[in-house]
């Protein structure tokens, strides 16, 4: 199905993978998808951020999984080893963002699948660009594709950060046709 899609479409979906092992969670669902659009510079990315959103606060509203590598670092363990977890966790903030720690990877788990609502929004990003008559899927049709279906965990996300949705789907509306 990744074949039709543009670059930035297909990095996009890279990198939601990446934010579901980075939240510890077991599939990639919307939110992430939400996310990858967010990481990926392109029209999705360009409507989001004229919408006023951002990834570190998007983020901060996605839920988080149980498999979480900092969660199982005991900062008092680590203390009599004469290691301060709090310092280790500002130094790497400093160097990779913050939270960075929170996020690492973990291990074995290099390709989630794909949970329903993430796969209802690459259907229905095939299905804009088909209704558009385009041949190839780009980050505006991932993202018409996550604001078209009403109970995504990704629109509860936008709504929660105060996101006008019909303003939004009607600028990613208009990035494609400009685009065109």
């Amino acid at each position: 199905m990744l074949e039709r899609f543009e670059p930035d479409a297909r990095q996009a979906v890279a990198d939601a993978r990446q934010e579901a092992n980075w939240a510890g969670q077991d599939k990639v669902h919307s939110e992430h998808m939400l996310l990858g659009l967010l990481r990926e510079p392109g029209p999705a990315a360009d409507a989001l951020a004229a919408a006023g959103l951002d990834l570190d606060a998007v983020r901060r509203q996605v839920p988080q999984g149980g498999r979480y590598l900092a969660g199982e670092l005991d900062g008092e363990a680590l203390a009599t080893l004469g290691i301060d977890l709090d310092a280790v966790r500002r130094a790497t903030d400093a160097a990779f963002g913050p939270g960075a720690l929170d996020r690492a990877p973990v291990p074995g788990r290099s390709r989630l699948p794909f949970a329903d609502d993430a796969r209802q929004t690459l259907v229905g990003a095939v299905r804009q660009a088909q209704h558009q008559h385009r041949r190839t899927v780009s980050s505006a049709h991932l993202l018409l594709g996550i604001l078209d279906q009403p109970r995504s965990g990704a629109l509860t996300v936008l709504k929660k950060t105060g996101t006008d949705i019909p303003a939004l789907r009607a600028d990613v509306l208009a990035r494609i046709a400009t685009a065109a």
